[in-house]
């Protein structure tokens, strides 16, 4: 999915994106008296990706109601929210079907795995980390001998 896509997203739930400087944070998701918005700390990011990656998290946040006050001080209750928000993103920016038929077809460096989806590397390597934790596997055994056996 590109930057735009999400843009449009946050357009159709009727988010308000917000440009505004926050501590130690790239973007927040806030939900006061049903009012959905995200802010974004624009001058923290290097590159478009990193936008586009901060933005899909904060998405997650909304579609997965993965919501915790901002006084929260529950480190489980923080954790398993980023960890709903988070899995929203890698299903949306590199669904597991697409990322096996990437792999398959040649892309087996977290760079170009990355390159290919257009996220960072930092993504990329927890995204792979979230699908081998769920699946156990990205490529089976045969999938692998085989890959191997065309270069």
């Amino acid at each position: 999915m590109k930057l735009d896509n999400l843009y449009d997203l946050t357009e159709k739930e009727k988010i308000k994106v917000y440009d505004w400087h926050i501590e130690d944070a790239n973007g927040i998701y806030l939900n006061i008296d049903k009012i959905n918005a995200i802010a974004l700390n624009y001058d923290s990011f290097g590159t478009y990706i990193e936008e586009k990656c901060v933005l899909a998290e904060e998405l997650g946040h909304y579609y997965m109601d993965a919501t915790y006050s901002p006084y929260c001080q529950d480190l489980q209750i923080i954790s398993k929210q980023e960890r709903k928000a988070k899995k929203w993103a890698y299903n949306v920016l590199i669904p597991f079907e697409d990322l096996r038929r990437a792999i398959l077809k040649g892309k087996t460096s977290i760079l170009s795995l990355a390159e290919y989806f257009g996220v960072t590397n930092d993504f990329m390597c927890k995204c792979i980390n979230f699908y081998l934790d769920k699946y156990g596997q990205i490529i089976t055994k045969e999938e692998m001998q085989q890959l191997a056996f065309n270069f």
